[in-house]
């Protein structure tokens, strides 16, 4: 009986017998050492210069030249689940910088416990296999609640650098703080990357890593924030992590940073009403305007109109509200010269 399995080359499949996959250490994922209750693979302790440290999303590594740069995972997964299943493909771009983060695969506490831990896996087993490439690499720490404690730490030898991310968690202030000091008790890191400004009680050699500067964002909208946010998790039941935004079992919310994070994002227009999005944008200084053309040409919001702001150039995010134009729903419309135009629903869907 024989096996296919995408073992691609440029100019041949290779077919594998039923044994020799099976004995494959891609599928057991079994090559690295392994530590803890769950042997979790071990990411080992590397000296890495932090002299003038800055990040860049490795969504982007196909279009930056600053190989100073130390490439994040701060992204949703859809963006990197290709550096765990085809770890191969991205080998030589990586090795160009600085050195790599682990990746950031969520834990959502809605997930049964098993899945957490397999996030946690990931994470390790990537940043081992990194290193044996011969690439740097730096540990991203998340937790979830409390019963991920039992394992989201191990796999990161003591006195190594770490990084964590303090974006999306001020209102879950103490639910980070917990997984925080239980990380600097456990892990004892050396340095500790912090993308997002750290709390004051954080302790530590921090070394913070702006979020505006790192994502390209005019310095007016560093500062700009959804008045909702989902942190780190209690015994509640809402997202964990040492490293990202939350949400909450009853009502999946991930946290918006800024107006950029929803260009960057759009599903993450189903978080946020219609109205609620035009106080934030006004409140925060883009200049709203009526729409210019069709039924509801320069028909206030507050009249029951829908509302444009122009953005980096060539770029206009529209609102049409329900029962004009495109039908029956009101949906978004986002432009620019590089992408062309798409319309989204409400809840942030391509329509």
């Amino acid at each position: 009986m024989f096996y296919h399995k995408n073992y691609q080359t440029k100019k041949e499949v290779i077919f594998i017998t039923s044994y020799e996959f099976r004995n494959d250490t891609m599928f057991l994922r079994n090559q690295f050492k392994s530590v803890g209750m769950f042997k979790l693979p071990l990411v080992k302790k590397q000296e890495i210069s932090l002299e003038d440290v800055s990040l860049i999303g490795y969504d982007k590594i196909n279009q930056s030249n600053d190989y100073k740069s130390i490439v994040h995972f701060f992204l949703d997964d859809y963006k990197f689940e290709s550096i765990y299943n085809n770890p191969e493909k991205k080998i030589e771009a990586l090795r160009q910088f600085k050195a790599v983060l682990t990746p950031d695969f969520s834990m959502f506490v809605e997930m049964p416990i098993a899945l957490q831990l397999f996030a946690t896996f990931k994470n390790r087993w990537t940043g081992a296999y990194l290193q044996q490439q011969g690439i740097k690499v730096i540990p991203t720490v998340r937790w979830g609640d409390l019963t991920s404690f039992n394992f989201c730490f191990d796999g990161i030898e003591k006195g190594s650098i770490v990084a964590v991310s303090t974006i999306g968690v001020k209102k879950q202030k103490s639910h980070f703080m917990l997984g925080y000091n239980e990380m600097l008790s456990r892990i004892k890191p050396s340095k500790i990357i912090c993308y997002g400004k750290p709390f004051d009680e954080m302790k530590g050699d921090i070394i913070e890593v702006d979020y505006a500067k790192t994502n390209n964002l005019q310095k007016s909208n560093s500062d700009l924030y959804i008045k909702t946010f989902y942190g780190y998790v209690d015994n509640t039941y809402r997202k964990g992590g040492g490293s990202a935004s939350g949400q909450s079992s009853g009502n999946p919310e991930p946290a918006i940073e800024n107006f950029y994070d929803i260009l960057n994002n759009p599903s993450l227009l189903k978080n946020i009403t219609p109205k609620e999005l035009y106080h934030f944008l006004k409140k925060n200084g883009y200049d709203v305007k009526p729409l210019s053309r069709g039924s509801l040409k320069n028909r206030e919001f507050v009249n029951g109109g829908g509302y444009k702001i122009n953005y980096d150039g060539d770029g206009l995010f529209q609102y049409h509200p329900s029962g004009f134009h495109h039908g029956k729903d009101g949906y978004y419309k986002i432009s620019n010269g590089k992408d062309g135009t798409v319309r989204y629903s409400l809840d942030g869907e391509i329509l």
